[in-house]
This record gives C-alpha cells, structure tokens and sequence, in this order.
C-alpha cells in the first residue's frame, strides 16, 4: 500500500472549505496525507483542530510563503520555520526563485514557473545543496487552454529536466482551493505523466512530502547534526 501525500492545498479562509471538508474528500480519494499550505496573510486557518480527528488521515499545517524580494523571503521563511512543520514558498519571479533554493529553512519551491521561465542550472545546484524539492502545480493541465497550456507544459518539461539531471526531488500537488479541486493519486499521476514524468518519479513525487515531515521532525544540534 503506497502512503500517498497531497502536499500544497488551501483551506478557509483562503480557499473555499474548511480543513475537515478537505480531509474527508482526500481520504476518500486514497490520500493518508494532507498539507494544507495557505499563503502568507492567511495563515490563520479555520478549525484545524477538527480535521486531527479524521481517522486514516494525517493532517499537517503548513505555510506558502509569498514574499517580493529576497530579503523579506528569507526573514518570512526563517520565522516560518519555527512555526510549522512544512514551509513552501510561492516562487515565479528569478529572484524570489533564487532565494528559496538558497534558504534551507525552505522545504518546497512551488509555481517556479509563474514569470514564465524556467529554472536554471544555478537555481537547480542550490536547491540541491540545500535540500528544496521542486514543485509541480498540476491544475493548469485542467485549467488552462490552448497555447498557454502549451506553454506552460514547455516551461514544465524544462525544468524536469534539470531537476532529474541534479537529483533534487520533486513534488507534484493539484494545489486544490476546495475539495472539488483535489484528485487521486491515480489522476495526478497520469497528469504528471502526460508533462513528462516517468510513472516511478510521479509515484516518488507523491510520498516525497512525507520525507520532508519526517527530516523535519527530527531535532538537529546544528546542520546535519542529529540529536538522538
């Protein structure tokens, strides 16, 4: 049985149910996980306690971190760090880009593509060194048309290819607002597969998220020194 983790969603009150509404739906779908990642200005989110006490389902709160200079992301990512379990970050801007795959107090660059372009090799090596898996949105597969599709699944290819290339992991998400958003694991797979991920590396996408919760639950002396 593959323990499966949707890893970037949004709840109340920046999405459109709540928490328990989401994990209920996840579940069903074949998810044991879920990570409710709402964006910076929105990360008070409505009853989270409810959601804990859906059997069969692991319930995580984290943060997306928007930030629009390198200098407020790292100050917004290192407080966010101390906070929660799991910090992404909204990137698409070179800068902002940069920074989260410089900062390791990131776990997840995603939306790397929104400037529309793509990564680079440099971006690619600090995320490597730094231990940022890369995010990949699928909803535009469904939700954009024709030549934008086409372009945003040019930018998409492009960057699979430097982040197989370096070895850093990825993460694939249907980046849900409400529970009519999410898919199974099956049909982000396909999604996955059909932008140029092999099935296994669509598969390792979705139980990645899980790696990072456990590193980050671990105590740590100082960099990659682990207190037993």
């Amino acid at each position: 049985m593959n323990f499966f983790c949707e890893g970037n969603v949004h709840s109340l009150p920046e999405g459109s149910d709540s928490p328990s509404r989401l994990a209920l739906e996840a579940r069903c779908l074949g998810f044991s996980c879920l990570i409710i990642c709402n964006h910076t200005g929105f990360e008070k989110v409505f009853l989270p306690e409810a959601a804990s006490s859906i059997q069969g389902m692991e319930v995580i709160m984290g943060i997306e971190v928007m930030a629009e200079n390198a200098k407020v992301l790292h100050s917004r990512a290192r407080s966010a760090r101390a906070r929660y379990p799991f910090v992404a970050v909204h990137g698409g801007t070179e800068e902002v880009n940069r920074a989260a795959c410089e900062d390791p107090s990131v776990d997840l660059l995603v939306h790397p593509e929104d400037g529309r372009k793509a990564l680079g090799i440099a971006l690619v090596k600090a995320a490597q060194e730094n231990d940022v898996a890369i995010g990949f949105d699928l909803s535009p597969m469904v939700r954009l048309r024709r030549t934008s599709r086409s372009r945003w699944m040019e930018l998409v290819r492009r960057n699979l290819t430097l982040i197989r290339k370096f070895e850093v992991p990825a993460v694939i998400t249907s980046g849900a607002m409400s529970h009519l958003d999410l898919r199974t694991p099956r049909d982000l797979i396909a999604l996955a597969e059909v932008v140029g991920f092999e099935t296994f590396e669509a598969k390792e996408a979705l139980l990645h998220p899980l790696r990072i919760l456990d590193k980050n639950r671990k105590s740590w002396a100082s960099p990659g020194v682990e207190i037993l």
